[in-house]
């Protein structure tokens, strides 16, 4: 009996012991919960991107552009919209992503290259009007200049005013608001290019009376202006306390903001066309020779520079040490910043007059004389799609 008592007190023991160990594993299993099946934690789920992107660096062009994703840092491609207008008066809105139009509106003329912000584009036309769209809804329409002269460079955005220029010679600001005209500043020339506006508060202008203009952005009165020589169909830019401009005798010149002394000159063998691009110290232009120019920001020495099929007449665009730009040969060159090596070449019956390219998250969009806008992959040159729009195209720009 008393062995009886002992063995069942043993086991009573032995069932304790297990009762415990099993309570334990419980404890253990509700304490590290759902990580046998989730793999992550609530907190590192939050911050891994959805199915709906992809992990691809939109900056590699190695990917289509259906696979870039929602970043941190912007919209993705879908969100995002490429405004162009046409030679046939009409502006469009398309996806940035498929190619698919969104809205489609009237302008009064010709659009050059528009200019967007916080979801609203403005357009400049030939015929002298300046716009402010939203959605495809204009919001107003006013004539530029009461001269009458056509705009003819892309519109600026700066501290509520938008700014441009018109080929009888007028330097103009208009209110964001209601384009009514703030001031007008004339020069003794046309001017043919766009103007550049800074945070400093100064912008620049170059006219054919053979002036680089610079003037206070608020009020439109000169600071100061530098004699060259005609200045027609370029655009001035600013880097590091630097004005760059091309102007009709063929030379590059490289001019002090503060206040308008000369630092150094490049010749070419024509006359300069487009806006010229800096990029890591190098300034990159092209010329009625045929070339396309790298030369030292600092110094004015030419570092490369690379002959194409005719005029390069394009506003050159840098972009992950390449250089991209049109010339009268029908043809987009995309070149490797370091030597002028070309990359890859897209030709276009009709060419590509005016425009010049746009660059988004890995994807190049521009706009051409056979009435298509084109999206082409910046890395390979390949075509991600077209739309067609039936009139020529200016260049486009991209935003919200």
């Amino acid at each position: 009996m008393v062995a009886e008592l002992r063995r069942m007190s043993g086991m009573r023991h032995l069932l304790t012991s297990l009762l415990v160990i099993c309570l334990a594993a419980l404890a253990a299993c509700a304490t590290t919960g759902g990580t046998s099946s989730g793999g992550a934690s609530p907190t590192a789920l939050a911050a891994t991107p959805t199915a709906t992107g992809n992990a691809a660096s939109p900056t590699t062009g190695s990917s289509a552009p259906t696979a870039t994703p929602t970043s941190a840092s912007g919209p993705s491609l879908a969100q995002l919209t490429v405004y162009v207008g046409s030679g046939g008066g009409n502006f469009f809105g398309v996806n940035a992503q498929t190619g698919a139009q969104r809205w489609k509106t009237t302008v009064s003329g010709e659009s050059n290259k528009p200019f967007t912000s916080n979801g609203i584009v403005y357009d400049a036309t030939q015929s002298g009007y300046v716009s402010a769209i939203n959605a495809g809804h204009v919001l107003w329409q006013k004539q530029a200049d009461s001269s009458g002269g056509g705009v003819t460079g892309r519109p600026q955005l700066s501290n509520g005013l938008v700014y441009g220029a018109t080929d009888s010679g007028v330097i103009f600001a208009l209110d964001a608001t209601t384009g009514v005209q703030r001031w007008r500043y004339p020069t003794g020339g046309s001017i043919n290019g766009s103007v550049n506006v800074q945070s400093d508060g100064t912008l620049y202008a170059g006219s054919s009376d053979g002036y680089l203009y610079a003037l206070t952005a608020s009020a439109g009165t000169l600071r100061w202006r530098y004699q060259a020589a005609p200045i027609e169909f370029t655009s001035p830019t600013v880097s590091n306390g630097v004005v760059y401009t091309g102007a009709d005798d063929g030379n590059l010149y490289a001019i002090n903001t503060s206040n308008g002394a000369l630092r150094w000159k490049f010749q070419s063998g024509g006359q300069i066309f487009g806006k010229p691009a800096v990029d890591n110290g190098v300034v990159y232009f092209g010329s009625n020779d045929h070339y396309l120019y790298a030369v030292s920001a600092s110094s004015g020495h030419q570092m490369w520079r690379f002959q194409a099929g005719d005029s390069v007449t394009g506003s050159p665009v840098t972009s992950a040490g390449v250089v991209y730009v049109t010339a009268s040969d029908s043809t987009l060159y995309a070149l490797h910043e370091s030597n002028g090596a070309k990359v890859w070449s897209f030709q276009r019956s009709g060419g590509f007059d005016r425009a010049w390219p746009v660059i988004t998250q890995g994807v190049l969009y521009i706009g051409a004389n056979d009435g298509n806008l084109y999206a082409l992959k910046a890395a390979t040159g390949a075509k991600v799609w077209s739309f067609a729009a039936g009139d020529p195209l200016s260049s486009p720009t991209v935003g919200l």
